[in-house]
């Protein structure tokens, strides 16, 4: 493992130096950062309350929330985009302290299990589409919900605590 994070350190270090040389290249990138997460997890977690409202609400109200559901994708797939160039960036910024560091780790695990829930969500969007009045796909959408919105907060927490550990 040490020689990996050897190499990668070694093919890092243009960005590396540029990075923790420049305070606005830092600044820059770590503000891209948050500005993908608050509008990527913003939309996300507004929309996840609108749902978990909708699955007891008519159906109309239950229609119009999937409507809105899938024109959320967009914006919250290029947020997401946006924080993992970024965060990404600064991986490469300082590679010997996130690479071995379990905290970067269970922060990418809950990075990954983000993006499986919104898989999730997408299938019982989809199946919901198909019959609008599926209870069962609608307990599914709002579990997927309740996860996103737990999610998006653990992913905050761990890369607060990634910052303390940098």
């Amino acid at each position: 493992m040490v020689a990996f994070i050897q190499a990668v350190e070694g093919f890092a270090r243009p960005w590396a130096d540029l990075y923790n040389d420049h305070t606005a290249v830092s600044t820059a990138v770590t503000f891209t950062h948050l500005a993908g997460m608050l509008v990527a997890g913003g939309f996300a977690v507004a929309t996840d309350r609108a749902v978990i409202r909708a699955g007891r609400a008519p159906a109309e109200r239950r229609a119009a929330v999937l409507h809105e559901l899938g024109a959320i994708h967009r914006p919250v797939v290029v947020g997401l985009t946006v924080v993992v160039l970024t965060g990404a960036a600064m991986l490469l910024s300082d590679v010997a302290t996130f690479l071995p560091s379990g905290v970067f780790w269970a922060k990418m695990g809950l990075v990954g299990l983000l993006l499986g829930n919104g898989v999730l969500m997408q299938r019982a969007e989809r199946r919901l589409r198909a019959d609008p009045g599926d209870r069962r796909g609608w307990r599914s959408l709002t579990a997927a919900s309740v996860r996103s919105g737990a999610l998006w907060m653990l992913a905050l927490l761990f890369g607060v605590l990634l910052t303390s550990a940098s």
